[in-house]
């Protein structure tokens, strides 16, 4: 249905006196809901009249008036509490992290498939780890949210096998920085680290966010791909081709890392032993 239980263990007054707090709150809606009235306005102090609440606010009460019981307006309490509240006591403020505790917000992933996102089946989504959603709820979520990531489906074993999204992973991040080491323009040596993430092929234009797809560019660079007639294409690799304005074609191939270890596979001379002093000389300690 939708629903779910959220269950703590508490200490018992502290549960009693959360139930008490809520209580209170609740009551003081229910007392607000009779003050205000049905038609939105509320008793004017000293003359007996009612004041005027305005026609919109007026006209929405009387339309959808709160008819919560207690127990759900509790409940409705406690959600904005937790979701919007923040501890008495935050540890964290004045440390490095930013805001502290009360930054923090939640977040829930959910599952939908294309066909009830569009409103062509009313079977329900998956909020992962918690349970079935109802696919009203789905939808008045997509209209809140700023990207999905579509997910890639098996038809026949219902598995996913791909994921499109357009910011990518945190391992891809660290690969592509080691790869790259710095702008992926021919000639520029700006370092990766104050470079963005471009997607060759437009994510627009269907461009994926893989490997094969994405390089570090300045933001000069990053800009000038995407406003003038320069293009850019990758030939596997890693290696890119651009191609100026004018037709000329310039190959950059993938930055020899600047650092590498080898193995010395040659054999140690006649009086050494390997991974140690020669044996007529005393040990160093």
């Amino acid at each position: 249905d939708g629903m779910s239980n959220l269950v703590a263990n508490l200490p018992t007054v502290i549960a009693a006196g959360m139930l008490d707090r809520l209580t209170q709150m609740g009551q003081s809606v229910k007392d607000a809901r009779v003050t205000t009235g049905p038609e939105g306005g509320s008793d004017a102090a000293g003359s007996g009249e009612p004041a005027d609440a305005g026609g919109a606010d007026a006209a929405d009460l009387a339309a959808d008036p709160d008819t919560r019981t207690m127990d759900q307006l509790r409940a409705d309490i406690l959600g904005d509490l937790v979701l919007g509240g923040a501890p008495v006591v935050d540890p964290t403020y004045g440390t490095d992290r930013a805001g502290g505790l009360s930054a923090i917000r939640a977040r829930v992933q959910v599952a939908v498939t294309a066909e009830t996102l569009m409103g062509r089946d009313e079977n329900p989504a998956e909020a992962v780890g918690a349970g079935l959603v109802d696919a009203d709820t789905v939808r008045q979520l997509a209209g809140q949210v700023s990207e999905w990531d579509r997910l890639f489906i098996d038809p026949v074993t219902r598995t996913p096998v791909e994921i499109d999204t357009y910011r990518p992973t945190a391992s891809m991040k660290k690969l592509l920085m080691a790869r790259d080491q710095h702008c992926r323009f021919p000639g520029c040596r700006r370092a990766a680290l104050r470079c963005e993430l471009d997607h060759t092929i437009d994510y627009a234009l269907s461009g994926h966010t893989h490997i094969f797809n994405l390089a570090h560019l300045c933001q000069r660079h990053h800009s000038m791909k995407q406003f003038t007639k320069w293009e850019v294409r990758q030939v596997g690799g890693g290696v890119l081709e651009w191609t100026s304005p004018l037709g000329r074609v310039y190959r950059e191939d993938v930055p020899i890392p600047a650092v590498c270890f080898t193995i010395d596979t040659t054999d140690p001379p006649p009086d050494a032993t390997r991974g140690g002093p020669p044996p007529d000389e005393p040990p160093p300690f």
